[in-house]
């Protein structure tokens, strides 16, 4: 069996916490070379699942305290935060099959 020598083309992977110690050292998020990265979708999501879920608890006090403007602006809102949830669940799952996948990878 003859094994062909890899060329110095392939480049290390960075664990989350290395990309966000260079994103620091850089002063922020640099787009030019970080575009359309996991992690970015990934935080993304979560950000908006947190922010849906943060308007939906509001507008659950509101109706409690009887202060509502719109009845079914607040149902569109609940199910804005069902479905981020729902897709950040998703994403999730589908990044952890990938990882599930990737190591039964034989090399």
């Amino acid at each position: 069996m003859f094994i062909v020598p890899l060329n110095n083309t392939i480049t290390p992977l960075n664990t989350p916490s290395q990309i966000g110690s260079s994103e620091k050292a850089q002063g922020g998020n640099n787009n030019s070379e970080n575009v359309g990265g996991f992690l970015d979708i990934f935080r993304e999501s979560y950000d908006a699942a947190a922010e849906a879920q943060r308007i939906s608890e509001e507008d659950s006090i509101k109706v409690m305290t009887g202060e509502i403007d719109d009845p079914a602006q607040i149902a569109i809102n609940a199910q804005k935060a069902a479905l981020s949830l729902q897709t950040f669940v998703s994403l999730k799952n589908t990044a952890v099959d990938a990882y599930k996948e990737m190591m039964q990878i034989q090399i």
